[in-house]
Formats: structure tokens, C-alpha cells, sequence
């Protein structure tokens, strides 16, 4: 394959970390350009005509989640080497398209590259299989999707816990559990 598969963003401040991402995502033949800040990838690209942004979360000015709007309908998958769930679950709600702990394993950051693009491929259709996502859980949490690991922990935990106590644990409304869960296709077991 001589052509690049996708156009992707970098914007990560660590040096050491920004060189290893394009080195990493080049040889698997996607054409990478970078930038060490939210303000510096704005005034140097335009960022909506990426087929992906790959941004640290702490940056220098404004954080990395500020390029979920800015992009509109670019997916953008954020790295921060401070996570927590309810991080997690705040930028998968501002319309992340995947979440990745750092330090992040290679292959591991590549399936989400893979993902987020399959999926704007698909014209966005961003709604996951229940049966798929149950197949994924088997792998463990290190290669899931946020979403992934959200219809995984419901559809475990929702037979245990309150509608209260399960959006407490994932750190958002009840009303918010209520829509994922919708969007998802995961209904609630009545007994």
C-alpha cells in the first residue's frame, strides 16, 4: 500500500512522547502531522479536514477535550496520563471517540485508530453491538472502548446495583445512564 490510509493530528506537549505517536502511526502508513497545543494545531492546521486527532488531555492552554468541539464531526481520541473513570466518562461525554490511559500499549492505541476511523467510515454510526461488546470484555478492559467498557459494567452490575448506586459508580446522571443505555440497545432486567 503506497498511499496513506488517514490524515491524523498529533497534539501531545512531551516531546519524546509526540515524536514516538508519529513514528508509531506512520509506520502503520497513516500521514501524520503535529502540533504541541490546542492553540498551536488551530492556528497552524485546519483541523476539520483530519480523519482523526490524537490529543493529550493536559496541554499547555487550553485542554486537549477543547478539539472535540473545534473539530465538529472529526473524531478525537484523548490521552491523558491521569485517569480516573469519572475523567473517562466526562470526555466520552463531550463526544470523545475513545479514551486511552498513558502510558498506552502500541497495539492497543492502534485498535482505537482503527476504530474511531471504521466508525466515521460508517458514516458515524457510533452505536455498538451488545453481542460484540460482550465478546470484547473477554480480551480485559486494556483493549475496549470506553463504550465498550461502559455497556460491559452496566449489563454486569445492573442487577446488583440501583439505577442511583450505577450511575454513582460511573459518575453521571441517572438520566444520562438512562440515555447511553438507550443508545446502546441495554435494557434493564425488571424483576
Amino acid at each position: 500500500m503506497n498511499q496513506p490510509l488517514s490524515k491524523i493530528l498529533v497534539v501531545e506537549d512531551e516531546e519524546i512522547i509526540r515524536n514516538s505517536l508519529v513514528k508509531l502511526l506512520e509506520r502503520h502508513n497513516y500521514a501524520v502531522n503535529d502540533a504541541v497545543s490546542v492553540k498551536a494545531a488551530v492556528s497552524r492546521y485546519n483541523i476539520k479536514e483530519f480523519n482523526l486527532i490524537i490529543s493529550d488531555l493536559r496541554l499547555p492552554g487550553n485542554p486537549g477535550s477543547e478539539l472535540i468541539k473545534l473539530a465538529e464531526t472529526v473524531p478525537v481520541i484523548i490521552m491523558t496520563s491521569y485517569a480516573s473513570l469519572r475523567s473517562a466518562v466526562d470526555i466520552m461525554r463531550q463526544g470523545a471517540a475513545d479514551y486511552i490511559s498513558k502510558p498506552f500499549d502500541h497495539e492497543e492505541l492502534i485498535q482505537s485508530v482503527k476504530r474511531a476511523l471504521s466508525n466515521t467510515a460508517q458514516n458515524q454510526d457510533k452505536t455498538d453491538n451488545l453481542s460484540e461488546v460482550t465478546s470484547h470484555s473477554s480480551k480485559g478492559a486494556d483493549f475496549m472502548s470506553l463504550e465498550e467498557y461502559f455497556a460491559a459494567f452496566v449489563t454486569e452490575n445492573q442487577d446488583q446495583m440501583s439505577e442511583t448506586v450505577l450511575a454513582g459508580k460511573l459518575g453521571i446522571s441517572r438520566k444520562s445512564l438512562w440515555e447511553r443505555r438507550n443508545k446502546l440497545g441495554i435494557t434493564r432486567n425488571k424483576k
